[in-house]
């Protein structure tokens, strides 16, 4: 089986945009036949049983082992530019044209700077140029893609006798690979708006912008002609499927800003005008099985002219009435197949008067005019001329045939160089030569010299060692003497102190000596005056006792002579 190395730039996981959902479906297309590897710019959230995910980084990866291993490399965009290593290997390469970002950045940068603008533009020329030259084989979204194509192809020598003689239709070179379908219809598997976002009830008539707000895209025609259809038809409710690009490197763009602030001005915001932040890939089929009606509008330039809106693709599926702006192929289907209605570009009242007619037929009267093209755009047969390039791969007929002008003046140039690199090879032996001899006698030079600075160096450390020690010698001394008159200055004032210390003891001890006689002498008085104050009260005592005594003797004396009653009574007072 042929391995299949399919290299995308764009967001690859449960909630992607268009180019990633492309790059998803055609792996799994081509995984039924080849084995198939799918590189992605990020960490992706799915899994698969058929396709190998390999996640790289798009500016700094390295993707040789996976080239190594390829027999077919399927890419798109910048990968060339990125890794432009992948020229290198002898491998088939198909282009995928189906996005021509060219057109796309000339709205992207027309409000810009002009000074910026230029650069971007040579820029993504560049990066177109490089893919156009490199491919083995090309597909892109439709026959009006593939005749812009077949022009640019045409301006870098692509078609030319060999692509023309391998096959005189240039399908083998460039074939149509359209946006595809998925096998079965869309089931409404949850409710998603109807009944479950405020402000839109289960009985309103629901309006679907299917896709991203560009910048290349006029979500204002619809707004507007909301603003008419509201006061008759409050039901009539518009949903803006995705204003986010879920990529992180794709900014919010100017003209979703622009969206939402119309609707607000127009009193419609979050009331007839909705929008959504951007719908997983799984879940949009409920989104799509809610509504009655789908739309896009896009204003008049040239990327309309050659676009293809992928995620139209998807109400053709669900088998949606569109009401759709002239100018892409989608209108031509819309106008051929009696799908829905086309109005002029920027045109209010033809969108409200379409939108009104449309939403006033039951859906199921469609149901039988998106068969045949359901059937044309299913997966399985869409991928077709992919899959026979990569079941087949081969390189280009003019592959190494046809120069670019860059590559014919560069094989002119070469005798030149080489001549000039002959001469340069003599003038820088004979540079050579003469700087050796420089350099020989420069080393002399410097061996002398550094010789001499050798001497001059050490006779000075010699005299500054000598002028050092006797320095030292010096401060030695001098230092020295500092020191004993420090000590001798220390030691007087400390006999000093202790002289004074001395003589304040000794007086000190003198007055308390005096103080202590003195106190002597008081003592010895109090003494002696205590002493004489008790014999004084000893004789009285005494003497009271030889009175007390007498008085006893006396009263004896008299007991008899005297009544008892008296008797007792001198007694006790006596004792007493």
């Amino acid at each position: 089986m042929t391995n299949v190395l399919i290299i995308t730039e764009d967001f690859v996981g449960s909630n992607m945009g268009g180019v990633g959902v492309r790059y998803w479906e055609i792996a799994h297309v081509l995984a039924q036949s080849c084995n198939v590897t799918l590189a992605v710019p990020n960490q992706t959230d799915l899994q698969s049983q058929q396709v190998r995910l390999v996640p790289f980084d798009l500016r700094r990866g390295n993707l040789r082992p996976l080239a190594e291993w390829a027999d077919v490399i399927v890419t798109h965009g910048f990968v060339f530019h990125f890794h432009p290593y992948l020229r290198e290997f002898a491998i088939p390469v198909a282009g995928d044209l189906y996005n021509p970002y060219l057109l796309e950045s000339l709205v992207m940068h027309s409000k810009g700077d002009y000074l910026s603008w230029i650069p971007a533009y040579e820029e993504y020329l560049r990066v177109q140029l490089e893919l156009l030259r490199t491919g083995d084989f090309f597909f892109c979204a439709s026959e009006r893609q593939r005749d812009y194509w077949l022009g640019m192809l045409h301006a870098q020598k692509r078609l030319n006798p060999h692509t023309y003689l391998q096959d005189a239709s240039l399908r083998r070179l460039i074939d149509v690979v359209p946006y595809g379908l998925q096998e079965g219809k869309p089931a409404r598997r949850k409710p998603v708006l109807k009944g479950v976002l405020p402000g839109i009830n289960p009985d309103d008539r629901l309006i679907l912008w299917a896709g991203g707000v560009w910048d290349w895209l006029d979500p204002l025609t619809p707004i507007r002609a909301m603003s008419l259809l509201a006061p008759a038809h409050p039901d009539f409710k518009l949903y803006f499927l995705g204003v986010r690009h879920p990529n992180p490197v794709v900014p919010l763009m100017e003209m979703a800003q622009k969206a939402m602030e119309l609707s607000q001005e127009l009193g419609l915001y979050q009331k007839n005008v909705f929008f959504g932040d951007w719908v997983p890939y799984q879940e949009r089929e409920s989104y799509l099985a809610e509504a009655d009606l789908a739309v896009l509008a896009h204003p008049e330039h040239i990327e309309t002219h050659f676009s293809f809106r992928t995620r139209m693709l998807d109400c053709i599926w669900a088998g949606l009435p569109m009401v759709v702006t002239d100018g892409d192929a989608i209108a031509d289907w819309v106008r051929e197949g009696q799908l829905g209605m086309v109005v002029p570009q920027g045109d209010v009242a033809a969108m409200a008067g379409a939108i009104e007619d449309l939403l006033k037929r039951p859906r199921q009267d469609f149901e039988r005019l998106y068969a045949p093209l359901r059937q044309r755009l299913r997966w399985e047969n869409v991928v077709a001329p992919l899959r026979e390039f990569c079941l087949n791969p081969r390189f280009s007929a003019d592959k190494g045939h046809y120069l670019t002008e860059v590559e014919r003046i560069s094989r002119g140039k070469d005798s030149y160089i080489a001549s000039i690199i002959f001469d340069k090879n003599a003038y820088i032996d004979r540079i050579i030569r003469d700087k050796d001899n420089y350099i020989r006698q420069i080393i002399r030079d410097k061996d002398q010299y550094i010789e001499q600075i050798i001497q001059d160096r050490d006779r000075r450390l010699d005299q500054i060692t000598r002028d050092w020690e006797a320095y030292l010698q010096q401060v030695t001394s001098d230092w020295q003497a500092h020191l004993e008159r420090v000590v001798a200055d220390r030691d007087a004032r400390h006999r000093q102190a202790l002289q004074e210390l001395e003589d304040q003891h000794r007086q000190a001890i003198a007055r308390l000596e005096s103080e202590l006689q003195q106190y002597q002498a008081a003592h010895s008085a109090r003494i002696a005056e205590l002493e004489s104050a008790y014999l004084e009260k000893e004789r009285a005592y005494q003497e009271m006792v030889d009175a007390y005594n007498t008085a006893l003797t006396q009263l004896e004396k008299y007991r008899n002579l005297l009544p008892f009653r008296i008797y007792r009574a001198i007694r006790r007072a006596l004792g007493k």
